[in-house]
């Protein structure tokens, strides 16, 4: 006897309301859209304003570069400092763990050191990059002068 109200209870399906705001019906139920508003390009841009906006990408991308050497640099500096407290303490020559401690420290510092010449290198070689695009740049504009 509660069986079929159980039945029934699991079949309900309400009925989905309609929407009763007269802007959705105008639009058949879809929400209105809004007006796009065009993106305003230039349509030419000359030589020198592509150079210079080439020129401010590689000064970020060499700023950025320079922070990472110079942040390394620092790393570096910390990790000779925490070297040579571990070569001053006062631990027994035979500790073998102390010993590896130094082998280990002394590897890291090695690696990054070759990381910190690395990125000098690459700062080096973006550093004489933009010199070279500045210098073109302003060839541009004395014979875009010399021309008129």
């Amino acid at each position: 006897m509660i069986l079929p109200l159980f039945v029934d209870a699991q079949n309900f399906n309400p009925p989905k309301p309609q929407m009763q705001d007269p802007l959705f019906n105008l639009w058949g139920n879809k929400r209105p859209e809004l007006p796009q508003t065009p993106t305003v390009k230039p349509l030419y841009r000359s030589r020198a304003e592509n150079a210079q906006a080439k020129l401010a990408i590689e000064e970020r991308k060499l700023i950025k570069i320079a922070k990472k050497a110079w942040a390394k640099e620092a790393d570096l500096k910390k990790e000779k400092e925490n070297l040579k407290n571990l070569e001053n303490t006062p631990e027994t020559d035979n500790n073998a763990y102390h010993q590896k401690k130094i082998e280990k420290s002394k590897k890291q510092i090695a690696k990054s050191q070759d990381k910190l010449n690395k990125l000098k290198t690459e700062v080096d070689s973006k550093s004489k990059k933009v010199e070279n695009m500045e210098k073109a740049i302003e060839a541009a504009k004395l014979k875009k002068e010399e021309d008129y």
